[in-house]
């Protein structure tokens, strides 16, 4: 195996884990939904977003990686999250 091989197969790994961690962080959307309903807060919670939209923000400029682009992958797993919990409730548009 060349070295590029190597390399593609570790990446090839890492991204099995990234989409492993998203799985496992839209599947607890049903806790979530649940405390929300006990709490009464809509399922599109604009402060929680923005509570965990700053702390990824705040995390990447720790490691140094594109602020730009983890806002972008963040916006889109609180997208998936609430698209479940729509789902779970029965307001979701995913067939």
């Amino acid at each position: 195996m060349s070295e590029l091989e190597a390399v593609r197969k570790e990446i090839e790994e890492i991204d099995r884990e990234i989409l492993s961690l998203i799985d496992k962080r839209v599947n607890l959307a049903e806790k979530v939904l649940e405390s929300k309903r006990i709490n009464g807060t809509s399922i599109n919670d604009r402060k929680q977003n923005e509570v965990v939209i700053n702390r990824a923000l705040n995390t990447a400029t720790e490691l140094n990686l594109d602020v730009g682009s983890v806002k972008e992958i963040f916006e889109i797993l609180i997208r998936m999250s609430i698209e479940r919990q729509n789902e779970l409730s029965g307001k979701g548009s995913l067939p």
